[in-house]
């Protein structure tokens, strides 16, 4: 009975997988091994790494911690649909911190123009929040207002998207959109890098604290049912 409970479970989660647009970049960052990292992305300080269990078997945890000089962070090419504004999806798991502090800024994701960032996601004041500079220079924050929503609670696994859909900011947390708004952004001509979890591995106060993992990265805007299915994907 066991068994065919099992097995139908897996059938359900190919089901739902099948549905799903391939993303264009996967880092699953559960191999519990840096060598099966996929080679596209590009790890810096790993001595700040290691690998703890996780949502789906291992998850890769950034020792960042404050006041030190060097950071762990991953680099990737800047996808040509951030570059150009166009739509695209990033979909991730986090692991916040076991003592959250509140004004300090857990930096996820970052695409950096000069410097000011273009396009940014951090986890700050207790709330994920989108920064996005329209003119190169710039920045407009958006984030959902305070007590509107459940504040980020330590030591807790989400499942977080991103979603620019060519017009308006996304942002999904747990498969459930928390805000939307209209904000079109610009990046630099000189922009060649995705950084995830530091703005550069040494020198900078953000960066990202906790275990990360399930790294998806579409050349699409996926829908409201897109991203509740992912929530409910290892």
């Amino acid at each position: 009975m066991k068994g065919q409970l099992l097995a139908l479970f897996f059938t359900c989660i190919a089901a739902i997988a099948a549905d799903l647009t391939s993303p264009k970049i996967a880092l699953p960052l559960n191999e519990g091994d840096f060598q099966a990292i996929p080679q596209i992305a590009k790890l810096a300080n790993t001595q700040l790494m290691s690998w703890v269990d996780g949502p789906g078997g291992k998850a890769l945890y950034l020792d960042n911690k404050l006041n030190e000089p060097k950071h762990a962070m991953l680099t990737l090419p800047l996808p040509a649909e951030i570059k150009e504004c166009k739509p695209f999806s990033i979909t991730l798991q986090v692991k916040t911190p076991a003592n959250i502090k509140k004004n300090r800024q857990y930096e996820i994701l970052r695409v950096s123009n000069g410097k000011k960032p273009g396009l940014r996601f951090v986890m700050t004041w207790g709330s994920f929040r989108t920064d996005i500079s329209e003119d190169g220079i710039n920045i407009k924050s958006f984030s959902t207002a305070t007590g509107t929503f459940p504040q980020v609670e330590a030591n807790k696994w989400y499942h977080l998207g991103l979603v620019f859909d060519g017009k308006n900011i996304n942002f999904y947390r747990d498969g459930v959109l928390f805000y939307s708004k209209e904000a079109p952004y610009k990046v630099s001509e000189k922009a060649k890098s995705l950084l995830l979890f530091s703005s550069s591995s040494s020198g900078t106060c953000y960066y990202y604290e906790g275990a990360v993992t399930n790294f998806k990265y579409y050349a699409e805007a996926l829908n409201a049912e897109e991203m509740a299915k992912l929530a409910t994907m290892q």
